[in-house]
């Protein structure tokens, strides 16, 4: 902190000029070496630049306390009228009232569009059952590359894509530029679904709600090796308790995944360009703003700040993960093994 030089102060009055309340700004030298013989200390003292530092400080910070004052006063206003039933113990479709936070308003739009991706995924799990293994709580075993691809692999990729489907927005856009985002993303949707289907103290996985068999993570390190399963471990972990089990906003980003153009980035150079980006834009932004206004609501501004910050670097780590199977795929299984689909999500081949 700059200072100012105490020698640069003359007194007028031989240094002995009357210092009251009245009085004290008469003279600053002399004011000065009063505080002096009071205790005050030489670095204490603040230079022109650091007083107009202070002074933009304060004008800062009561500029942001009008702000979240204003903001405070209208969501105490539209709390009052705004209640959403919860839709069951797991599923956080209500409005959480809460004051002291900068808030984003959920309009009924808003809270309609929640419902749709709620249902939108029920009804996918409800459309693809499995057939032909034990229903749970057997356990089904998984021995090789091969099985993890056909079965679980298989079974979560065809029920994102029916999930898909009935968004009302994916309909919406160009054919090919669906058959581009499908193709591209899928893998790391798959990834991001992961986080709905563990139970990181049993390490194994279940979709909630399904007669599914369970699937044991030992199996999966045998497959995948250690390291690789202990890097799909910790990324589902993180997710985990950075969205606290909140399966609406997973929901929510398995959709911002799928509409955003080369997220796995693998092979970006070869990716077909979209005929209509700006549609596939505007649906990714309204699933952001969504995801945004939803966790602001449940949790607060300052927690959503913080959780959109750590989510981002996970998302870095579904990438990697999603080129890490790609690799270990097209390292370890014949693509004539796999079926259309798998062939085209892990680029086995130029089908659609």
């Amino acid at each position: 902190m700059g200072q100012l030089p105490k020698g640069k102060l003359k007194c007028h009055g031989h240094g002995h000029c009357e210092v009251n309340r009245s009085t004290r700004k008469r003279c600053k030298k002399c004011r000065l070496d009063k505080c002096f013989l009071m205790g005050m200390r030489q670095e204490w003292i603040l230079s022109e630049e650091s007083k107009l530092k202070k002074k933009n400080k304060i004008a800062e910070n009561r500029l942001r306390k009008q702000s979240n004052e204003f903001f405070r006063r209208r969501h105490r206003r539209i709390s009052n009228y705004s209640r959403v039933a919860r839709s069951s113990p797991d599923e956080r479709t209500f409005i959480k009232i809460t004051t002291g936070d900068v808030l984003a308003v959920m309009t009924i739009f808003d809270w309609s569009k929640i419902q749709q991706v709620q249902t939108a995924y029920s009804e996918a799990m409800a459309y693809n059952q499995v057939v032909g293994v034990p229903p749970y709580p057997a356990t089904q075993p998984i021995h090789s590359t091969l099985e993890l691809i056909r079965i679980p692999t298989y079974l979560s990729s065809i029920r994102l894509i029916t999930y898909l489907r009935k968004i009302p927005e994916f309909e919406l856009i160009d054919s090919d530029d669906r058959v581009t985002l499908v193709k591209r993303n899928l893998l790391a949707v798959v990834f991001m679904h992961i986080v709905l289907l563990y139970d990181p103290i049993a390490d194994t996985y279940h979709e909630h709600n399904t007669q599914d068999p369970i699937f044991q993570g030992k199996d999966w390190i045998e497959i995948l090796g250690n390291e690789f399963y202990h890097e799909l471990t910790v990324t589902s972990r993180k997710l985990i308790q950075i969205l606290e089990y909140d399966r609406v906003a997973v929901k929510i980003i398995l959709l911002i995944i799928l509409f955003t153009k080369g997220f796995c980035a693998y092979d970006i150079e070869h990716e077909s360009s979209l005929n209509n980006p700006w549609v596939v834009h505007n649906t990714q932004i309204l699933y952001i703003e969504l995801l945004y206004k939803y966790c602001s609501h449940q949790y607060g501004f300052e927690t959503t700040i913080n959780l959109f910050s750590k989510l981002i670097n996970q998302l870095f780590a579904i990438q990697r993960l999603s080129a890490h199977l790609k690799h270990l795929v097209h390292s370890n299984i014949d693509a004539a093994q796999l079926s259309p689909l798998m062939q085209s999500v892990l680029q086995t081949q130029n089908t659609t």
